[in-house]
């Protein structure tokens, strides 16, 4: 068999997949690393003891625009009581845009 038979299947894979990946990637935050940006953020306060996030976006209007959210929340121990804070982050920035 000859090697260019081997290459030229195995570079087009390569290209379309990262092609797709940054696409996929880009456009929207991994929920899970969107929960770890929120956690890093709340440390600084006190301890985390429970933190949850939504896997679907939801969209939500903010100011007269439509933005892509996703919910979760964070549960902290601050002067020995444990704390609740909702919250909804924008899916592409990463930006908390409201607490409930």
């Amino acid at each position: 068999m000859k090697w260019y038979k081997l290459i030229a299947p195995a570079a087009v894979g390569i290209t379309v997949g990262t092609i797709v990946g940054k696409q996929v990637t880009e456009k929207w935050l991994f929920p899970d690393l969107a929960l770890k940006k929120v956690k890093k953020q709340f440390e600084e306060k006190g301890q985390i003891t429970g933190s949850w996030i939504l896997m679907k976006l939801e969209e939500i209007e903010l100011n007269g625009e439509a933005r892509k959210v996703y919910r979760g929340g964070i549960t902290q121990e601050i002067d020995g009581e444990n704390v609740q804070v909702n919250f909804c982050m924008d899916a592409k920035t990463g930006e908390i845009v409201r607490f409930e």
